[in-house]
């Protein structure tokens, strides 16, 4: 199980940012990691080995998220004041900044199509083109095209919500 433990601390964080980018409430995102968490102890209790645990988890989060989110009716969640972290009015400011910024980006991402949109959150999240094919399900040599067409489509989009902030 030490095998099992070092994959978790190294990889926990990247999964729980990975999953949080699929529209996702905290509890909702910390269920999923765990849920994949679970997933990969058994496949180690199990006996089997996952060659490539990296790609197995990103994989196993990628589609744990697709089936919640398709079988949830609610496509908009907001996370709760509560959730910021309070300080000084500065810190405030960014914090509420940074939360807009990050919902202009998830809002274009929404007008993608879902592989497009997968597309752009696994190369986000710094997986070679291998490993977004793997996770995916894309040919390794449509991976680049795909993502292309992806970051071209949301181009206009941030840069007409870029536009409108700074005119506010």
């Amino acid at each position: 199980m030490e095998q099992f433990n070092d994959i978790y601390k190294q990889h926990y964080t990247s999964i729980y940012r990975l999953v949080s980018k699929f529209r996702l409430n905290s509890h909702e995102a910390e269920d999923i990691v765990q849920d994949v968490f679970v997933k990969l102890y058994l496949q180690f209790n199990s006996g089997n080995q996952v060659q490539y645990p990296k790609t197995w988890l990103y994989k196993v989060a990628v589609n744990v998220c697709i089936n919640t989110v398709s079988r949830r009716k609610e496509t908009e969640s907001i996370e709760s004041v509560s959730q910021l972290e309070f300080g000084t009015s500065d810190s405030l400011e960014t914090n509420i900044d940074q939360n807009e910024r990050e919902e202009i980006i998830r809002s274009a991402l929404l007008k993608l199509k879902e592989h497009e949109r997968l597309v752009v959150i696994l190369y986000s999240e710094g997986l070679s083109y291998k490993e977004i094919a793997e996770v995916s399900g894309i040919k390794f040599t449509s991976v680049s095209q795909n993502l292309s067409r992806a970051l071209e489509k949301l181009r206009p989009l941030l840069k007409k919500h870029y536009y409108e902030m700074l005119n506010q």
